[in-house]
């Protein structure tokens, strides 16, 4: 199958974060798998402003597409790219929303807010046209629905994908594990996170305060950059906690950032808005318990109790509880890393592919 995708976000995983991970390895991955997948993207640097760059991207698809008339099999626009074709595309189109905007802008304020609002209605615009929509949670699923109007008949789950070759090399062998996990800092947590309001670092850091205190020799290290970032350093001195929280900023070298996986005992991110968190992924494929809250769609990919330990969100006090429960406990550890490891294989890319490939081969809802 010869396939388009069409993908006006930034390409480089350190700034587009999930998005960005995520699109590229399901491309990958259907390559793997013996297709053709071309990713149209905005060409050149003009314009330099991001917003205005997708929009003239979207303004000039519909010539774009033209001129590549029967060079594809299907067609594929993520999030908001892909609605001015969506209803008229020759062939066979679908919409993949990685994020529901509509609920991101709620976590927002000012610029920000009314700017993800806005997107939000060419989402939905590209959701109502398109003949079937796929998205990465139960969660998502249900507030495209609800937000932008899409019957669920012509919704489907497709969940996010890693490489677990990549972040979990040892694959079930017991004695590399056990030499991998035997190196860890036992007390150090790790947070990795594009820092977005939503993503409640802040949370994370006033938390940490407490854990300090109570484990003198714990320490917390935070990948990741964004609009929050000089909030949290001021936050970080603030309470005092410049030596025992490293904010490092987004890392290039992605072996960097998978070493500080195997480095770590506990990861957590406090989110109170997630589409799905491939980073949870790479946590518990690396062997990491996780730390996180119930909301949205997190509890459908870190099962509670089993893979880590879930609190309710926007509250520092139980996520230091649960981050002391952790550190503190080697064998619940243990139990957490041996589940996570093993839950995260149907997340291979290559199962993602295969379900990628069935939703878009079933049939079309009749009346779309």
């Amino acid at each position: 199958m010869r396939i388009a995708f069409l993908d006006s976000w930034l390409q480089d995983v350190a700034e587009g974060s999930g998005t960005a991970a995520a699109i590229g390895g399901l491309a990958g991955a259907l390559i793997a798998r013996g297709h053709t997948v071309e990713r149209l993207v905005p060409e050149g640097a003009w314009p330099r402003n991001l917003l205005l760059r997708r929009l003239w991207f979207n303004l000039t698809l519909p010539r774009r597409l033209a001129a590549a008339e029967g060079r594809y099999d299907l067609v594929v626009g993520f999030d908001i790219d892909g609605f001015r074709v969506a209803h008229r595309c020759p062939v066979p189109y679908v919409c993949c929303i990685k994020g529901v905007l509509a609920e991101e802008s709620r976590c927002e304020s000012g610029w920000p807010r009314l700017m993800l609002w806005g997107l939000s209605r060419l989402e939905r615009l590209n959701a109502r046209r398109a003949p079937r929509v796929l998205s990465t949670s139960g969660y998502c699923c249900e507030r495209i629905e609800a937000h932008y109007g899409v019957p669920a008949e012509r919704l489907r789950l497709v969940p996010e994908g890693i490489d677990t070759r990549l972040w979990n090399p040892a694959g079930g062998d017991v004695a590399a594990l056990a030499v991998i996990d035997g190196a860890r800092e036992p007390q150090t947590v790790l947070c990795v996170a594009r820092q977005y309001p939503r993503k409640r670092v802040a949370d994370l850091i006033t938390a940490f305060r407490s854990v300090h205190e109570r484990l003198p020799g714990a320490r917390l290290v935070v990948i990741g950059d964004g609009p929050e970032h000089v909030a949290l350093r001021e936050l970080v001195e603030r309470l005092g906690l410049v030596e025992v929280v490293q904010l490092l900023g987004a890392l290039a070298d992605d072996g960097a950032v998978r070493d500080w996986y195997r480095r770590s005992a506990v990861f957590c991110l406090p989110s109170i808005q997630e589409g799905f968190g491939i980073v949870f992924l790479e946590a518990m494929a690396s062997g990491l318990p996780v730390v996180s809250t119930t909301a949205t769609a997190i509890p459908e990919v870190v099962p509670h109790g089993r893979a880590g330990l879930l609190v309710p969100p926007r509250n520092p006090a139980a996520l230091a509880e649960a981050l002391v429960t952790l550190l503190t406990d080697p064998a619940l550890q243990a139990r957490q890393r041996a589940y996570g490891r093993q839950h995260v294989g149907p997340f291979s890319w290559d199962r993602v592919a295969e379900r990628f490939l069935e939703a878009v081969s079933s049939p079309e809802p009749a009346g779309s």
